[in-house]
């Protein structure tokens, strides 16, 4: 109680619209019990002279609220723009009561919530209402006690004891874990601290496993999670987020890596489904966590621009993979040979018209092109991995939204070029069609006899020797797998 005083009179001391930038503009105290279920009791204290309207993300939210109050203890009934609350001298309470074990059970999806044992993932608007009244995003922290036994964490940055969501709307933000379940913390080198001279640093990736895994199956996990993480480090030259929540959720009636989803607002969180039937040599050939990850250091990109990240994680993917030694270069040009036809089609209609596979495999070749153009603009210093990095490092990361001019800005700067720009106005603000057969001969790359052949004579053989491995003074870093030597 002592903490909201002090709060409150810290928020009052500050006139509207002039608090320090480290002020939030609501506190939530969350607590986590489990009684006959898991259940979440809610206190909101929101900085305002008007009145503020709570609501929940669609009505299945909405069945689940319990009860709900005012500061005064008064029970506020629910009206159809949600729950109503006056201002008191300047601030805003609420308290409400909310049934997560019965949400998750009644959503059962892993783009919304899930229960899995006594453990939930949740986006975090599946529990937490959003306050409306406001004329910008308000700044909210977030604090939860938990029971004995039960855990709570999301993606979102530690400010002091708090979890603090800005700069985006609630109903954006990631995902949440709460219960009983396995919460594993690794430390991760921060974005750009592996180059030379740079700063060190590190971050941190929170591992949840949801209740379902065998104690063998949860050790080859976490060793799998490590590894991938060094070797995605190893590319960006560092993490690729100074903090991030990444959940494996059991699927036993599915086979393999069954799906996996980055949701990045407030800060990036990663959710993947894991199937049946999966030993470590499968967990290792498969794309899926590899792919994630690399969508978590890349801000997400506005408009009709999903070609263009989609793209660049499908593109990079079988690069870091080879460059950790977990496939063969010759694998990596025969998937990009066999696969990036599909996306050739959109080229010519302008790349924001791709739909379905083709934002895959269009913006995988685009950034082929891209990858071509900046080693041959720089005589070979720098590649895309210098673009996609420069842009981390800049600040830009995995938690923000930026236009794609923005995005092109930075990239073009780090590399010294005007490369990607000038890809963007041919491909994506114009239409033009691209002669695949033409990149391929000119890359210096045949398919015979269901064999890569490679003619170092090409005229970009140079580039293409740099794109997979990466240039001759950057050598790849292995990342040994399980069973190997």
């Amino acid at each position: 109680m002592f903490r909201w005083i002090v709060l409150a009179a810290l928020l009052l001391s500050f006139p509207a619209g002039a608090q320090p930038a480290t002020a939030p503009d609501c506190t939530v105290d969350g607590s986590l019990t489990q009684s006959g279920g898991l259940k979440l009791e809610i206190v909101y204290r929101c900085r305002s002279n008007e009145a503020l309207t709570f609501q929940g993300d669609g009505g299945l939210v909405v069945s689940n609220v319990l009860w709900f109050r005012d500061g005064s203890g008064a029970a506020q009934p629910i009206a159809p723009g949600g729950w109503r609350v006056e201002p008191v001298k300047g601030m805003v309470e609420a308290r409400y009561g909310f049934d997560l074990g019965a949400y998750a059970r009644a959503a059962d999806s892993s783009s919304k919530a899930l229960l899995r044992g006594e453990g939930v993932i949740s986006l975090l608007s599946g529990w937490l209402l959003e306050p409306f009244g406001y004329t910008h995003l308000p700044m909210i922290d977030i604090r939860m006690t938990t029971a004995p036994g039960l855990v709570f964490a999301s993606g979102l940055p530690r400010v002091g004891d708090a979890w603090r969501l800005a700069g985006a709307n609630l109903r954006f933000a990631g995902y949440t874990v709460l219960g009983r379940l396995d919460l594993i913390d690794i430390a991760v080198p921060l974005p750009g601290s592996l180059r030379s001279g740079a700063a060190k640093g590190q971050g941190v990736l929170r591992l949840a496993l949801l209740e379902g895994f065998s104690a063998a199956q949860r050790g080859e996990l976490v060793d799998w999670v490590r590894r991938t993480v060094e070797a995605e480090q190893n590319y960006w030259q560092g993490f690729t987020a100074r903090q991030m929540l990444l959940v494996l959720v059991p699927m036993p009636q599915r086979r393999g890596i069954a799906y996996g989803r980055t949701v990045p607002g407030g800060g990036p969180t990663v959710m993947i489904e894991v199937g049946a039937g999966l030993d470590q040599r499968r967990l290792f050939d498969d794309w899926v966590l590899v792919h994630e990850l690399i969508h978590t250091g890349m801000a997400f990109i506005r408009g009709r621009s999903n070609w263009f990240m989609e793209g660049a994680a499908t593109y990079v993917e079988p690069i870091i993979r080879a460059r950790a030694g977990w496939k063969t270069e010759e694998e990596v040009w025969r998937e990009w040979v066999t696969d990036m036809p599909q996306g050739v089609a959109a080229f010519a209609r302008g790349l924001g018209a791709a739909s379905g596979r083709e934002n895959y495999w269009a913006g995988a070749l685009f950034m082929l092109l891209a990858d071509v153009e900046i080693r041959r603009d720089t005589g070979g210093a720098k590649g895309l991995e210098d673009c996609l990095g420069g842009v981390l490092w800049s600040g830009l990361d995995g938690s923000q939204r930026a236009t794609l001019d923005a995005y092109a800005a930075i990239c073009d700067r780090a590399t010294g070029t005007t490369a990607l720009r000038g890809l963007i106005d041919r491909y994506a603000v114009s239409a033009r069609p691209v002669d695949l057969a033409t990149v391929w001969r000119d890359l210096g790359i045949s398919m015979v006899g269901g064999r890569v052949v490679l003619d170092d004579s090409a005229p970009d053989a140079r580039w293409r020797k740099m794109i997979v491995m990466g240039p001759a003074g950057r050598p790849p870093k292995k990342v040994p797998l399980p069973w190997g030597p």
